[in-house]
């Protein structure tokens, strides 16, 4: 399976898990939240891969470096770094995704007054929403170029 189609395949696995959730916080419910993340970054995995096979972006260490390196690495020396350098700025995909996986590692604290940053179903809906304007804005430059 060539990584466009990956890109794709783990979309709709995200897709799907994200339907089911329903964040009552119970085991289950938990494993989805994860595996949603996990399915969210294989996919990008696979769109850096893909758009640096396609666009002839050559690096001898690419392939070994992990989603979000991948992508950085893009962000130098791409023709699409400024869409790109903008998933990275504080409200970008890249923070929303790591804030995200914070608050799923973090127990919520309820015995302070302002409790710290819960997981609903909204970030996530957002997150995924996100991703999917920027594989749409990547590959219509892609395109257009």
């Amino acid at each position: 399976m060539d990584s466009k189609e990956l890109v794709n395949l783990y979309l709709d696995i995200s897709e799907g898990l994200l339907s089911k959730l329903s964040l009552n916080n119970s085991s289950e419910d938990d494993f989805d939240k994860y595996l949603f993340i996990l399915s969210v970054e294989q996919s990008l995995d696979s769109l850096a891969i893909s758009i640096a096979s396609n666009s002839g972006f050559e690096h001898s260490e690419f392939s070994s470096y992990d989603y979000i390196n991948k992508w950085k690495e893009l962000s130098y020396n791409h023709s699409t770094k400024n869409i790109i350098k903008k998933e990275f700025d504080a409200d970008g995909m890249f923070n929303m995704l790591v804030l995200i996986k914070k608050a799923l590692h973090e127990p919520i604290n309820e015995s302070i007054i302002v409790s710290n940053e819960t997981l609903n179903l909204k970030k996530l809906n957002l997150l995924l929403d996100r991703y999917k304007e920027f594989i749409i804005m990547l590959r219509k430059t892609l395109e257009e170029c």
